[in-house]
């Protein structure tokens, strides 16, 4: 890697800035500057910084807000941050960052493979943060249970039971056909077309208490 590529440190604690920098000094990448206030970050990557490495998180403002800045002024992102902060993963990679690794996930050299990764226009995920953004897509794409009204969560518990109509009905205080009017909606909510089936549906999307 050519020494001409200057980098920017940001975010985390100074101890882990500290040590990013001899890593990067160490993997040819210099200059290094440490700014700790985030209009400092963005206008060091201004004025020609080729590497940003950083926390989620600098100087209490949101990596992800300064994202656009940085990465206008041609910058590549790599994420270096703790498990703990790993929810806000998806949104830096949708928003542009080139790489994440996880503090207590990599080594020195893990970082130092990454730079030159990123310095090279390469993506990098480390095996646990691509594992954990895999995790957080499927979740995402999950469907979601459907919104019971409270009259309908009582009956549908009825049915849990196997009561039919008239006893649920007498248990709630209501007719039968409101009863039948309830499960009605909840066939149409569960997307189902019995008794049997509504309340294994209601038991797979955790609806009622197995």
């Amino acid at each position: 890697m050519s020494g001409a590529v200057a980098a920017v440190v940001a975010g985390s604690s100074p101890l882990v800035r500290s040590v990013l920098r001899d890593v990067l000094t160490h993997a040819w990448v210099r200059p290094v500057r440490t700014p700790t206030t985030a209009e400092d970050v963005v206008r060091a990557c201004g004025e020609g910084a080729g590497l940003l490495v950083s926390d989620v998180v600098v100087d209490d403002v949101p990596l992800a807000a300064l994202l656009p800045a940085v990465l206008g002024a041609a910058t590549r992102v790599l994420v270096v941050c703790p498990r703990a902060s790993a929810g806000a993963v998806p949104e830096l990679l949708l928003a542009g960052a080139s790489g994440v690794l996880l503090l207590e996930e990599c080594t020195a050299e893990d970082v130092a493979t990454a730079v030159r990764e990123t310095v090279s226009g390469r993506a990098t995920l480390h095996p646990t943060v691509a594992a954990l953004v895999l995790q957080q897509w499927r979740e995402a794409r999950a469907p979601r249970p459907p919104a019971l009204t409270p009259k309908e969560q009582e009956v549908l518990v009825a049915m849990l039971a196997g009561d039919p109509v008239k006893s649920i009905a007498r248990a709630l205080g209501l007719s039968a056909r409101t009863v039948d009017s309830h499960r009605s909606r909840i066939f149409v909510k569960l997307g189902v077309r019995s008794h049997a089936q509504a309340v294994q549906r209601a038991l797979d999307l955790g609806l009622v208490p197995r």
